[in-house]
């Protein structure tokens, strides 16, 4: 009765190393190879509950063993668990690296064109401002050598202008004569 064999050693005994070497005795005496390989792989995985896998290995032939179609039943659904295990494992550090670069480079390139949209916006302000503080000095001093000294509340009012008021006022003051006209030229134009 081969069948019995892996059983025999959960019997309660003193000295399971030595019923495991009689066991295996047995097994190798095991003529149809087939038998004698699922046997040999059944002894091991029950012998596993109650002795140390290295004394498993010393006294049953491994290559026997690997054979036996429970011991490829087995190592087959090992390989299945860690071909998953390792998929799960890469496509996990593959999607973090890749949100990792991905926000990296998505950080970089929105730095880079903030950069270049804030530095061309501060030039065109600045191109602006520097055109809009030219046309007041210049009114400024055309206002002065045509009328005088300026009230601060007129030049507080022309401070205020926009440009494009400040061109037509650039325009429109050659034709006063007194304060006056550019009082009454502020108060129709002003914003």
């Amino acid at each position: 009765m081969p069948g019995l064999l892996p059983f025999a050693i959960l019997a309660q005994t003193g000295d399971r190393q030595r019923l495991l070497e009689r066991v295996a005795e047995q097994i190798n005496a095991i003529a149809d190879r087939r038998t004698q390989n699922n046997v040999a792989a059944s002894t091991a995985i029950l012998a596993g509950l109650v002795l140390d896998k290295v004394l498993i290995k010393r006294l049953l032939r491994q290559e026997i063993m690997q054979e036996s179609v429970i011991y490829q039943d087995i190592w087959e659904e090992a390989l299945e668990r860690g071909l998953q295990q390792g998929l799960q494992q890469g496509l996990q550090q593959g999607l973090q690296e890749g949100l990792q670069e991905g926000l990296q480079q998505g950080l970089q390139e929105g730095l880079q064109q903030g950069l270049q949209e804030g530095l061309q916006q501060g030039l065109q302000e600045g191109l602006q401002q520097g055109v809009t503080e030219g046309e007041k000095a210049l009114i400024f001093r055309l206002l002065n050598r045509r009328l005088g000294s300026l009230p601060e509340t007129v030049i507080g009012q022309i401070n205020q202008l926009p440009l494009p008021a400040l061109e037509e006022l650039g325009e429109a003051l050659l034709d006063f004569s007194e304060i006056d006209d550019l009082v009454g030229w502020l108060v129709s134009n002003s914003p």
